[in-house]
């Protein structure tokens, strides 16, 4: 099992969409991302209140990736160039909970094999002992056909109600270890 909880965050934002042949507009818009915890610091700024006192504001900074990897007989580990800084306030994230059967969920945990590793430099002895890594990824599901899991990382949600997905990943079912539903 993945020991990193998932979580969904998100963020006010606007988008620029096309209203007509000739123009686009900007509308308001949430940006969803599932992703998974990795560190969180507690940050303390202070600020001048105009007055002879100085305020302090305090929030936490949580560091997250889009997924976890894991390869037999080593730690957990993500890719460091993935990680991202949220900050947030209350209302913008909620941590979600696996649940080991459903059918059709809109977001998922998805564990497959990976395709490959990158490694440093090893004897031939020790390259022929790797073992292709587990990937633990979290999102959206957007579809199941053609024997391919098609899952999103990034859901953005505009005003008038459409939906567009963005980090879409394609899975072949071959490769799929196991599935598993994501709640609150």
């Amino acid at each position: 099992m993945n020991p990193f909880a998932p979580i969904e965050v998100w963020t006010d934002t606007r988008v620029k969409v096309k209203d007509s042949d000739d123009e686009n507009k900007m509308v308001d818009a949430k940006h969803y991302h599932v992703r998974y915890v990795v560190g969180e610091s507690q940050d303390k700024r202070f600020v001048d209140a105009g007055t002879s006192n100085i305020d302090k504001m305090e929030e936490v900074s949580m560091y997250i990736v889009p997924s976890i990897h894991r390869v037999k007989g080593e730690p957990f580990h993500y890719d460091v160039s993935a990680v991202e800084k949220f900050v947030g306030t209350n209302g913008s994230k909620r941590e979600l909970k696996r649940v080991d059967v459903c059918e059709d969920h809109e977001m998922v945990e998805i564990t497959y094999q990976s395709p490959g590793v990158e490694c440093c430099p090893m004897s031939k002895e020790e390259a022929d002992k790797q073992t292709v890594p587990l990937q633990y990824l979290s999102g959206y599901m957007l579809g199941k056909s053609d024997d391919l899991y098609k899952i999103a990382s990034v859901k953005t949600v505009l005003d008038t109600g459409e939906t567009i997905y963005d980090g879409i990943r394609i899975i072949p079912k071959a490769v799929v270890q196991r599935v598993d539903c994501l709640s609150d």
